[in-house]
C-alpha cells in the first residue's frame, strides 16, 4: 500500500504550462515545426473573439501508451498586443525522480515580421530554469526569446509524465485545439471529458483504441465574479492512470494511514504540549477546548505559504521552528486535539482554488491540503484550517467550501467522503440612523453586524490594507462621503460577531434648497452590480448564502416634505433562489427603510446566467432608488 501511494506522489503532476491551448492553416495540427505562413504573421486580431491580447492558434497533443506514456505537444501563439506577450513564460511542473530533465526534444522558436521578412530568434536552452518545489516535483521554467506584439511562437516537446488534464480552453482564445490519444486502455489509463462545447471532430477507432477529438474557435475563459478555479469550468479531458486511481476511497484512505509523510505523524509527542493540554481539559466545554487549542497552534505556528495534504518534515520539527505547510500545522492540531480528548480527524481536500473533486472517481490526484475534521452532532461539523491567521475554528475555510473531503480514521482506517457545504445564512445587517438637514446634508450614524464569512473577509481586509485604507473603502468611492467616526469589536473574538461603528455625514448630490435626494442604501458592502457581463462562461459559485438586512432610520428636515417615495416591492428569482424585498415608510417626521437579500442556495449552472443577471439587474435600480425631498 505504501508503494502504491509512494507510485503516486512520484506520478502525478501539475499540468500548469502558461498557455494550455493549439494548430490552423493550412491543415490544422499538421503543420510542421517552424514553417510559419505569412497569413499568420499579419494577423492584426481574433476573428471570432475581438480585443484579444493573444491567439492559441493550434495546440495538438498525442498521448500514446507504446513504448510507454508519453506526451507529444505542439503549440503556437500569436500575439496581438503588449500585456499578450506573458505568454511566452512558461512553468511546467513535472516529476523529479532524479533522472535528469523529464521533457526531451524542446524546441522553442520565435517569428516575427521585419521589413516584409520573417525573422526567427531562436531559443537558448541554457536559459532553462530548475526550481524545486518538493521532494517530488520540480518545475522547469522558460521564456519564450524575443516575443511582441505581431510576434508568433511555438513550442514542441516529448513528455515521460501524462498532464493532468488535457484543456481545450484557455485564457486566451483558442482557434483549434487536438488531442489524440492512442491505445490508453492497452495502457491502463482513462479519460474523462468534462465539455460544453461540441466537438468539431470526434473520430474513434476500433474498440476506442484511437481517439482524436477535435474542438475550433473556442472561446477564453475571463476570470468571472464568483467563479471557483479556472480548471472546473475550462473545457478538458481529464486523464486518469488506473495505479493513481485508489479504486475505492476506503483503499485511498488506508494507504494514507500507511504513508511515511502523514500517517506516521498521527502519534508525535510535542515539545511542551503537556502544559497546553492540561490547560485545555480544564476548560468546561468541547468548544471551549477546540477554539483554545486552534487559537494556540494558529498564533503559535507561521504559515510558510505551502498548501499541501502531507507533511515534508516532520511534524515535531514543524512545531520546534514555529513554522511549517498547511499539512503540518493540522496534524500538529489533530495531535493536541486527539490528546485532550477531542474527537477529531484528520481529513484531506480539495480545495476550490485547486478545483472540486469528483467522487465518482476516487482518486489521489485531487488532493492538496489537509485539514481537522471534527463531528459534533449529526447535523453538525467542524473543519479545522489553523494555516491561515483569519480563519475561526466555528467556521468552515471558504476555500472548502462546495467541495468533498476525506476523513480518515486512523485506528480503523476506515474513511468518509464528506460533502462540505455551510447550508446556514450568513447574515450582515446594517443599520443607519441619520438625520437629513435643510442644505441637502445627511449626518449620523452606522453599525455593521458582520459574523463568520463576512467577519473573516473584514477582518483580513482590515489589517492587510491598514486603518487609514479600510476606513477610506467604506466611502466606496464616493467623495461626498465623510467617515467622521470609526471603531470595530470582537474582531479577536471567535464566537462573537464584528461590530463596526461609523460615524459620517454626507453631502447629497443633486440637492439644492428645494429638493433633496436620498439614497438610504448606505455602507451596505454590496458594492456594484457583479453581473453586468452580457454573456457567462463559467458557473457562479457563492460558496455561502451571503446574505444581507439593511435598515435605517432618517429624520426629515423641517419644512421639508417627502415628495417621492419608493414603494414596497418584492421580486424572486424564476427558481425562487433569491428573494429581494424593500419596505419603506413615512411617519412622525421620519422615513424609515428595509432591504433584505436572502440568498437560498449557493451555485448557479453557466446556463442559467440571463435569470440571475436579469435580477441583479433590477435589484441594483431597487437598492439605488432614491427618497425625493421637497420644500415647502
Amino acid at each position: 500500500m505504501i508503494k502504491l501511494f509512494t507510485s503516486l506522489l512520484l506520478c502525478a503532476i501539475a499540468f500548469s504550462a502558461t498557455a494550455q491551448t493549439q494548430p490552423t492553416t493550412p491543415t490544422p495540427g499538421e503543420e510542421p515545426y517552424g514553417k510559419i505562413g505569412m497569413n499568420e504573421m499579419t494577423m492584426k486580431d481574433c476573428d471570432f473573439e475581438k480585443n484579444a491580447n493573444a491567439e492559441v492558434l493550434f495546440d495538438k497533443g498525442v498521448i500514446k501508451a507504446f513504448p510507454r506514456l508519453m506526451l507529444e505537444r505542439h503549440i503556437r501563439i500569436k500575439v496581438f498586443t503588449d500585456r499578450g506577450t506573458h505568454r511566452g513564460e512558461f512553468r511546467i511542473r513535472v516529476q523529479d525522480d532524479g533522472t535528469g530533465n523529464p521533457m526531451s526534444d524542446l524546441q522553442v522558436e520565435t517569428f516575427n515580421l521585419e521589413n516584409g521578412k520573417i525573422v526567427t530568434t531562436p531559443f537558448d536552452k541554457k536559459t532553462l530554469f530548475f526550481t524545486k518545489v518538493d521532494r517530488q516535483t520540480k518545475e522547469i521554467a522558460f521564456a519564450v526569446p524575443d516575443v511582441k506584439p505581431g510576434s508568433v511562437f511555438e513550442v514542441k516537446y516529448v513528455s515521460t509524465q501524462l498532464p493532468y488534464a488535457w484543456f481545450f480552453q484557455d485564457n486566451i482564445p483558442t482557434r483549434y485545439s487536438e488531442l489524440e490519444s492512442d491505445y490508453l486502455a492497452r495502457g491502463n489509463v482513462r479519460t474523462v471529458p468534462h465539455v460544453r462545447q461540441s466537438y468539431a471532430v470526434d473520430s474513434h477507432q476500433s474498440d476506442d483504441d484511437k481517439q482524436i477529438r477535435v474542438m475550433v474557435n473556442v472561446h477564453s475563459l475571463p476570470d468571472e465574479p464568483f467563479m471557483t478555479s479556472a480548471k472546473d469550468n475550462l473545457e478538458r479531458i481529464e486523464i486518469y492512470p488506473d495505479f493513481l486511481m485508489g479504486h475505492t476511497w476506503n483503499l485511498i484512505g488506508r494507504a494514507l494511514v500507511n504513508y511515511g509523510h502523514f500517517g506516521s505523524e498521527f502519534d508525535q509527542l510535542l515539545a511542551g504540549e503537556g502544559a497546553i493540554i492540561k490547560h485545555a481539559k480544564g476548560l468546561s466545554s468541547d468548544d471551549e477546548r477546540i477554539a483554545f487549542l486552534f487559537d494556540t497552534v494558529r498564533n503559535s505556528m507561521k504559515w510558510d505559504g505551502m498548501t499541501s495534504f502531507f507533511a515534508y518534515d516532520a511534524i515535531t520539527k514543524a512545531w520546534n521552528k514555529k513554522s511549517g505547510n498547511s499539512a503540518e500545522i493540522n496534524l500538529v492540531l489533530y495531535n493536541l486535539l486527539k490528546r485532550a480528548g477531542i474527537k477529531a480527524f484528520p481529513m484531506v481536500v480539495s480545495t476550490r482554488s485547486n478545483g472540486k473533486m469528483s467522487p465518482a472517481f476516487p482518486n489521489f490526484l485531487g488532493f492538496n491540503n489537509a485539514v481537522v475534521y471534527i463531528p459534533v452532532d449529526s447535523n453538525k461539523f467542524y473543519i479545522l484550517d489553523a494555516a491561515s491567521k483569519y480563519n475561526l475554528y466555528n467556521t468552515i475555510p471558504f476555500d472548502d467550501l462546495d467541495t468533498f473531503g476525506l476523513s480518515v480514521d486512523p485506528k480503523s482506517e476506515t474513511t468518509k467522503l464528506i460533502p462540505i457545504e455551510d447550508a446556514e445564512p450568513v447574515m450582515q445587517s446594517v443599520f443607519v440612523n441619520a438625520e437629513v438637514t435643510a442644505d441637502g446634508k445627511l449626518n449620523g450614524n452606522a453599525e455593521v453586524t458582520s459574523d463568520f464569512y463576512n467577519k473573516i473577509k473584514a477582518a483580513r481586509e482590515y489589517i492587510t490594507d491598514g486603518d487609514s485604507k479600510y476606513i477610506d473603502s467604506l466611502r466606496n468611492g464616493d467623495n461626498n462621503i465623510k467617515i467622521t467616526s470609526f471603531k470595530m469589536e470582537n474582531m479577536d473574538v471567535d464566537t462573537l460577531p464584528l461590530t463596526q461603528k461609523i460615524g459620517f455625514n454626507i453631502s447629497l448630490a443633486g440637492s439644492d434648497e428645494n429638493y433633496i435626494y436620498v439614497t438610504p442604501n448606505l455602507f451596505s458592502f454590496t458594492g456594484v452590480n457583479p453581473f453586468t457581463s452580457e454573456n457567462r462562461y463559467s458557473d457562479i459559485d457563492f460558496g455561502y448564502r451571503n446574505d444581507h438586512s439593511i435598515s435605517g432610520i432618517y429624520k426629515i428636515p423641517t419644512g421639508f416634505k417627502v415628495e417621492a417615495l419608493p414603494k414596497n416591492i418584492t421580486i424572486v428569482m424564476p427558481d425562487q433562489s433569491i428573494l429581494f424585498k424593500r419596505t419603506i415608510a413615512e411617519g412622525d417626521g421620519t422615513i424609515t427603510v428595509r432591504y433584505l437579500i436572502d440568498h437560498r442556495k449557493t451555485v448557479h449552472f453557466a446556463e442559467d446566467y440571463q435569470d440571475l443577471r436579469g435580477f441583479y439587474k433590477k435589484m441594483y435600480e431597487l437598492l439605488n432608488e432614491q427618497v425625493i425631498l421637497k420644500k415647502g
